[in-house]
């Protein structure tokens, strides 16, 4: 693997997921450059708050809060969390509550590619009651590897067929436009988390 510089994973689980975060974060100390901080075993909600706010927590450099700001994930120090229950689904759904975080449920490594592809997702969110431990390390691999607007491949290792130009291009201000239908959200009185 290639070193991402400055590149932090947060870890968290409920009691469902807590032998596929051992199995995980030994993988990622032995296999990847990166600082891994694990928060601990808690109940689903709570372990996706966790992470949420360690993710969100105001970049030390300029004082800009990163959950804000419309550069993606590969431009600043990035910080990256996973997510561990019994489908994904429980965490998944806290996570994305909170300003800033796409959380994405992945059960194979094209989803775990596509959602950092196609939505810079920040948040991987994998169940331990639906994915063995051994899928669980090729999808965290695939997560980490793949860039946001950079194709991604199928299961079989090939391009998927339907990334284009037109692809890329929408995607180039998606980030912009996520984070607005986030602001309008919050101006119309529809409750969001925020660290």
């Amino acid at each position: 693997m290639t070193p991402i510089p400055n590149r932090t994973i947060y870890l968290a689980c409920d009691g469902f997921g807590q032998d596929l975060l051992n199995a995980v974060k030994t993988h990622l100390e032995q296999n990847h450059h990166v600082k891994v901080e694990d928060l601990g075993c808690d109940t689903y909600y709570d372990a996706a708050a966790h992470v949420s706010k360690a993710i969100t927590k105001t970049h030390p450099k300029d004082g800009t809060s990163t959950s804000t700001s419309t550069s993606t994930n590969d431009e600043r120090g990035e910080k990256l969390g996973m997510l561990f229950c019994g489908t994904g689904m429980g965490v998944g759904i806290v996570a994305n509550k909170f300003a800033g975080i796409r959380a994405a449920p992945c059960e194979n490594v094209t989803a775990a590619r596509c959602a950092r592809a196609v939505n810079d997702s920040n948040v991987l969110c994998i169940g331990q009651l639906v994915t063995e431990p051994e899928a669980a390390k090729k999808i965290v691999d695939e997560f980490l590897s793949q860039k946001f607007i950079s194709q991604p491949h199928g299961e079989d290792g090939k391009p998927l067929s339907w990334w284009n130009g037109g692809v890329e291009q929408f995607l180039s201000t998606s980030m912009e436009g996520v984070t607005r239908v986030e602001q309008e959200a919050l101006d119309q009185g529809i409750p969001k988390v925020s660290s």
